[in-house]
């Protein structure tokens, strides 16, 4: 069974005894079991679609991660690039606040002489015009 054809080896010459046979036969299934098994891993989709999933979900959860520390170290970024402003509008906020509480307990203080201000316009006014009736 020596046929040779496009792709196959040429034939070797016929060991001269039977010891060198039994090594060129235990070589050849070697070669030919390992053939049958590339052949079979080929012809199992099954398992190379699997392969190829695994693959591809170990990529993504490579990638996901990347994703996740960038947005993180860009998180870190912007909290410390407004760190200032935010120290600087509660500080603007605790003045305002100050000030509102200022005016409040200046207008309090002044209550009374505003009223009584008030009381004598009116008074004043009410007079005026009474006198001019007359």
């Amino acid at each position: 069974m020596t046929t040779e054809g496009p792709g196959s080896p040429p034939a070797a010459e016929p060991p001269e005894d039977a010891q060198q046979l039994t090594e060129q036969i235990e070589q050849t299934r070697e070669q030919l079991g390992e053939t049958v098994q590339a052949l079979a891993a080929k012809a199992d989709v099954k398992a190379t679609a699997q392969e190829k999933a695994s693959q591809l979900t170990a990529g993504l959860k490579d990638r996901a991660e990347q994703v996740r520390q960038q947005a993180s170290q860009a998180q870190r970024q912007l909290a410390d690039q407004t760190a200032p402003a935010r120290q600087q509008l509660a500080s603007v906020g605790q003045t305002a606040k100050d000030q509102v509480q200022q005016v409040g307990a200046t207008a309090r203080q002044r209550r009374k002489p505003v009223a009584m201000a008030l009381g004598a316009a009116t008074a004043a006014v009410l007079a005026i015009v009474w006198w001019r009736r007359r």
